[in-house]
């Protein structure tokens, strides 16, 4: 067999609870577009639509566990060694200070990696939005007009408050909280992504996650900077308007957020089945 495939077979093997796509991304990825529907969809049939989506992210999630389990069996962590196993810990110990406990994990691996890269984004968001300009945005909330609609009716002026410097209070409009919650759930969502990848050995075949996190990261730096470009002209300005309603509408950002997810769930699944087929065993080791 030859190594590269050896290799491929190691990594699914090794993260093959993380890459069980349909189970986690997709429900997740349906779940964010049916509460997120709440940001815009009010009339009956998007509210029969956001609980078709709802109910589909569970039946999903249930029905994605019970077929990976038939499919591909289950992978059993190796059970630890008698020296590493956690030792019985009283506080009335004589002895002094008590060593550190072998094997003794405060936070799993994945979750530092994913912690981190989010930790570092929430910091960097406010410390942008605290020193950027900061516009006012008005757009027709009235949910007469479809969203889609009113893609291109969102005015801009400069905030009041602060003459168009931001000094961190709160914002001046409905509109202006949206977006710059869309501005946010792009940081929140996009450095989760990029911490996967970090997590997975930054591998070509899940270079996916490197993409969509630094899409979703760049849409949210836009969003932070629009002020800089408030009022300019030119060719700079003509790019930065063709990406402006996905940094303005909160339903966009939350249509994008879902989409990736349930785009990184479906190709998890499907690098899942490519590695390892339809195997016959009951489980893998």
């Amino acid at each position: 067999m030859e190594t590269r495939k050896l290799d491929r077979i190691r990594f699914v093997t090794r993260h093959f609870n993380d890459l069980q796509g349909l189970r986690y991304w997709v429900p997740l990825g349906l779940l964010t577009l049916s509460v997120g529907g709440t940001t815009y969809f009010e009339s009956p049939q998007f509210l029969i639509l956001r609980a078709v989506l709802f109910l589909a992210a569970f039946l999903v999630a249930f029905g994605a566990g019970w077929y990976y389990r038939r499919t591909f069996g289950e992978v059993e962590p190796q059970p630890l060694s008698p020296a590493r196993e956690l030792q019985t810990l009283s506080i009335f110990s004589p002895a002094g200070p008590t060593p550190r406990l072998g094997g003794f994990q405060r936070v799993p691996p994945m979750m530092r990696a994913v912690l981190i890269p989010l930790g570092l984004a929430v910091v960097l968001f406010t410390a942008f939005q605290a020193a950027g300009p900061r516009i006012r945005i008005d757009e027709d909330e009235s949910l007469i007009q479809p969203p889609w609609a009113t893609l291109g009716t969102v005015l801009f002026s400069e905030s009041p408050v602060t003459g168009g410097y931001s000094s961190m209070v709160l914002p001046t409009s409905p509109s202006t909280a949206k977006a710059v919650g869309g501005q946010l759930l792009y940081a929140l969502v996009g450095s989760c992504f990029l911490g996967i990848w970090l997590w997975r050995e930054r591998r070509r075949s899940q270079s996916y996650y490197l993409a969509v996190g630094v899409l979703l990261l760049g849409l949210a730096a836009l969003g932070t900077s629009v002020g800089y470009f408030y009022g300019k002209e030119g060719e700079v300005a003509r790019i930065v308007n063709l990406f402006l309603p996905a940094v303005i509408h909160l339903w966009v950002a939350v249509l994008l957020c879902g989409a990736a997810m349930i785009l990184a769930g479906l190709l998890d699944h499907w690098q899942l089945v490519r590695v390892l087929g339809k195997p016959t065993l009951e489980k893998l080791a």
